[in-house]
């Protein structure tokens, strides 16, 4: 007799445990909470908090990725003077030091043409980067490599253009990383 009064209190409690818990979550539940804040990241604000020094995207077809998605942001979407500067600055983080020792203002340029370009009213509304990975190769004892991106631009109700774009990339001794060189417009004729 004595287990069976002890098996019947615990399954007792058991039980008074649960209907306390239910009920504290009933009475949670439906008191209403104070305006919940929250804020949906913008693709303008995916690449404003982009951190290159902690985040570097792992791959030259990545940097290649993250150059075409700033750019189409920058060419159509809707942002502050801060945040242009601060997507620049991720434009800029991806390039080679070469490059940028050959074009001191980089940073403005890359301001003046996105000007342009949005007072002519272009877009880019689509990009495609090539999806197998580069093939490397060595010059001067740095690796390099190529990478194609197909960028559409768009110009008001013009229609669409396909530029085939082949980015030249090196990598980075002291990082590994892989910096945009330069890169031209391939005919869309080439193999």
């Amino acid at each position: 007799m004595k287990n069976g009064a002890v098996v019947k209190a615990i399954v007792m409690s058991v039980l008074a445990a649960i209907v306390v818990l239910g009920l504290y979550m009933v009475f949670t539940r439906s008191k209403k909470a104070g305006p919940e804040e929250t804020y949906d990241i913008t693709v303008v604000d995916e690449i404003t908090t982009t951190d290159l020094e902690k985040n570097y995207p792992a791959s030259a077809r990545k940097v290649v990725e993250l150059y075409a998605k700033t750019m189409k942001v920058l060419y159509k979407e809707q942002y502050s003077e801060a945040q242009e500067d601060a997507m620049i600055a991720v434009v800029q983080g991806l390039m080679d030091e070469e490059l940028l020792a050959n074009n001191s203002s980089f940073a403005q340029t890359i301001k003046n043409e996105v000007k342009e370009k949005r007072d002519g009213d272009y877009s880019i509304p689509a990009f495609v980067v090539q999806n197998k990975e580069p093939k490397e190769v060595m010059v001067d004892g740095r690796k390099m490599c190529n990478v194609e991106c197909l960028i559409n631009v768009r110009h008001a109700s013009n229609g669409t253009a396909a530029n085939y774009y082949q980015f030249i990339l090196r990598r980075e001794k002291e990082t590994g990383n892989w910096k945009i060189l330069g890169w031209t417009i391939k005919d869309n004729n080439d193999d």
